[in-house]
């Protein structure tokens, strides 16, 4: 009886994770469409004619559908890996090269949101990889984008790239909220997100860090989280 409830529990639990899922997924596909629209019709009826004014309205459909990009991205790769369809090409790569890519084409939108991105690179070259390099950058991509969401105020983001005891690390830092230790056991979870009332405003799909761990197990590592509330 006891196992039979608790089962009955965790069902009804992740089927309530799923619903807010939906429903945050709803509400992310919904914010950024409807912006597009309104921007790209301002500039098709040449509501807007200065050359300032159609350049900033470019940019923010281009960073809208940028946000759009990712979001369907995470998601037909949850589908992926829920289904075990996710398959990962592996190749030798300057990890680096990778990085630097990422933060460039990941980090335009940041930028644009007065975020400063600071890189550390390693003291010495590193040897190349085995690795997916389109997973490392979405997996990279993810990391920035929650660490952006849990920034409060702070507005810097330091992306550190380093060897340490023989093993590759890509750390990924904020100075924002951040997190306490029971929930720590959980941010890697599927649809899990943070319940404190300090992030109540903040949305999300809840499948980012899922990902980047999937990501990083199929490369034989491992993502973790060091952080405490403050």
């Amino acid at each position: 009886l006891t196992l039979t409830l608790r089962t009955a529990s965790r069902e009804l639990k992740l089927s309530m994770m799923k619903n807010d899922f939906v429903s945050n997924v709803s509400h992310e596909l919904r914010t950024p469409l409807a912006s597009i629209r309104v921007f790209g019709e301002f500039m098709r009826r040449g509501r807007v004619t200065e050359q300032n004014k159609i350049r900033e309205y470019g940019e923010y459909i281009e960073n809208e559908s940028r946000r759009l990009t990712q979001l369907i991205n995470n998601i037909l790769d949850f589908s992926h890996i829920e289904s075990g369809r996710r398959v990962y090409t592996f190749a030798q790569a300057d990890l680096e090269e990778v990085v630097t890519s990422s933060l460039t084409t990941c980090g335009v939108r940041l930028r644009n949101r007065g975020f400063t991105i600071d890189f550390e690179s390693p003291d010495e070259p590193l040897p190349n990889l085995i690795m997916d390099s389109a997973a490392i950058d979405r997996a990279l991509c993810n990391l920035l984008d929650n660490a952006a969401k849990y920034s409060g105020d702070g507005r810097t983001i330091t992306v550190r790239l380093e060897r340490i005891d023989g093993e590759v690390v890509v750390a990924v830092e904020d100075h924002g909220i951040g997190i306490s230790r029971d929930e720590q056991k959980h941010i890697f979870d599927r649809f899990h997100r943070v319940s404190t009332g300090l992030v109540h405003d903040v949305k999300g799909t809840g499948l980012g860090l899922s990902i980047v761990q999937h990501i990083a197990q199929a490369h034989g590592g491992r993502v973790t989280v060091a952080s405490e509330l403050g």
